[in-house]
């Protein structure tokens, strides 16, 4: 499958060129065209905005790095209506259950949200860091995380604050990117050793040194080489010794109080931007929170957990209705230094009562939902989001060392190289994962095996997320010179996505 071409010239790339039954993944080209203008004077460009599907509308929206807001026909690409915004749109627009507000962060720190019927902003939310993750809406709520260690919760319908979460942004070097937000419906609870060890002066506790990773022979299948995962088990890269996990600590607070540098105990975390020190409420909200609208709703935040991670390495468990944080872990190595970030977006495994979280110099961790101890450890520098897959499977790619499938409790099952970049969260789309990759396009693998199915080279390569459209089977994707390549599925019955005929992708430099 798969292609890009330059002048003229056209570039295939076939891991399986007989079209051997290995090759399950087929993505027949729907559509390919320019939406944003060429930056000449930006040697090596980049889109890091996703598409939204709106079928209802029959439309798809996406923004572009110069702040233009499209909204395109499905069937022809048509641009049906635009809109321009200061800072650039690097985020994928959400769109709320009742099909009627759409919410969308950009580079300037706002959050909009934009009646789709008249096409007015509502309201907007101004932060004081960049907004690229997708804000998360549960009932009236939208909980939204900035570039600046910041976690709002806001009404939907006015954009009035509700409550802010924030850790102390490091001064050190951190990498691109920053955890998204994901919600559990239930609150955490603590165990009751744990809950007993919070009633001291101190809660911290140093977790467990290694886990079941470590003891266990990794399996290799496909392309994987075996000295890559016996390097990962004997932890290669791992701050604190080979073999051994850095250790993760894990804060409850005492007594209801916040953990260090989190929110202030008895209420929500430190007040809104612009807000006099001492007020809450509804005096927080109206003395700076930026927003536009009408009064606030009576009703409350919704209960359950929010989890994210943090530039300094933190990962927090926060009460979705207070803001106060329930527990903190440390993904960072003991002995801090650059590139600590804890950028990957919780992964909640509720059947098993586990988070996996990721730290940038330390690797994958299983965390326990209800006190943030740490159950299982695999060593992966660079980890970004763990993405779930069948059959219990996780995939997660590193610009450092490749692309894993990790069983429970961290043991690879494959690995396979990729060329140096950055590469987004895996999207997994029945048995096939779907890796976006800076310089080399898309990139596809078999879940199970490991088996590399192909690569769509757009010619400029791929820093947005891939969004797949169930409804339609149709995947968007936007190129780093602003080209967006629409794609259908083709399915059998029997087994899943089937290999058809090569597509190729003109590039127009």
């Amino acid at each position: 499958m798969s292609l890009g071409a330059c002048a003229g010239e056209t570039r295939t790339v076939m891991p399986h060129p007989e079209l051997t039954p290995g090759a399950r993944a087929n993505l027949e080209l729907a559509r390919v065209q320019q939406i944003a203008l060429h930056d000449y004077g930006v040697l090596n460009p980049d889109e890091f905005a996703g598409v939204a599907p709106d079928p209802g509308r029959r439309l798809i929206y996406v923004g572009t790095r110069a702040g233009t807001l499209l909204a395109l026909s499905m069937e022809t690409g048509e641009v049906v209506w635009e809109q321009q915004f200061p800072g650039a749109i690097s985020s994928v627009p959400k769109l709320a259950a009742d099909g009627e507000l759409m919410l969308l962060g950009t580079d300037n720190g706002d959050l909009l949200a934009i009646e789709l019927d008249t096409r007015k902003t509502r309201w907007s939310y101004s932060t004081l860091g960049t907004i690229r993750n997708e804000p998360l809406v549960r009932g009236g709520t939208v909980f939204v995380v900035n570039s600046r260690d910041q976690v709002f919760a806001l009404e939907l319908t006015t954009g009035a604050w509700r409550w802010q979460y924030e850790q102390p942004y490091p001064t050190e070097f951190t990498v691109h990117g920053h955890a998204g937000l994901s919600f559990l419906e239930a609150e955490v609870t603590q165990a009751p050793d744990q809950a007993a060890s919070a009633s001291g002066i101190s809660a911290e506790a140093v977790l467990g040194e290694g886990g079941a990773a470590e003891d266990e022979e990794a399996e290799t299948s496909g392309d994987a080489p075996a000295e890559g995962d016996d390097a990962a088990v004997a932890g290669i890269g791992a701050p604190s010794g080979a073999g051994t996990a850095p250790p993760v600590t894990s804060a409850a607070p005492a007594g209801g109080a916040a953990a260090p540098g989190a929110a202030p105990a008895g209420g929500a975390a430190a007040p809104v931007a612009g807000a006099p020190a001492g007020k809450s409420g509804e005096a927080a909200k109206a003395a700076g929170n930026g927003s536009t609208g009408g009064p606030s709703s009576p009703s409350s935040p919704p209960s359950g957990t929010i989890f994210t991670g943090f530039s300094n390495g933190k990962v927090a468990a926060i009460g979705a209705q207070s803001g106060e944080p329930m527990w903190l872990a440390n993904a960072a190595p003991p002995a801090g230094g650059d590139f600590v970030d804890a950028d990957g977006t919780p992964l909640i495994l509720t059947d098993r009562g586990e988070v996996v979280v990721t730290g940038q110099s330390t690797g994958v961790y299983g965390l326990a939902l209800s006190d943030g101890l740490q159950r299982w450890y695999r060593p992966l520098r660079g980890a970004g989001s763990v993405a779930a897959g069948p059959r219990g499977l996780m995939i997660v790619a590193s610009a450092l060392e490749g692309v894993f499938a990790l069983e429970h409790g961290g043991r690879v099952r494959w690995r396979q190289q990729l060329n140096p970049g950055f590469v987004q969260t895996p999207l997994i789309v029945g048995d096939i994962a779907f890796i976006a990759h800076s310089d080399d396009g898309l990139l596809a693998y078999d879940v199970e095996t490991g088996e590399f199915l192909a690569n769509l080279n757009t010619g400029s390569g791929i820093s947005g997320p891939p969004v797949y459209d169930g409804e339609l089977g149709r995947f968007y994707t936007m190129s780093n010179r602003g080209m967006l390549v629409v794609f259908r599925t083709v399915e059998d019955d029997a087994r899943g996505f089937v290999r058809g005929a090569v597509e190729s992708v003109p590039w127009v430099r």
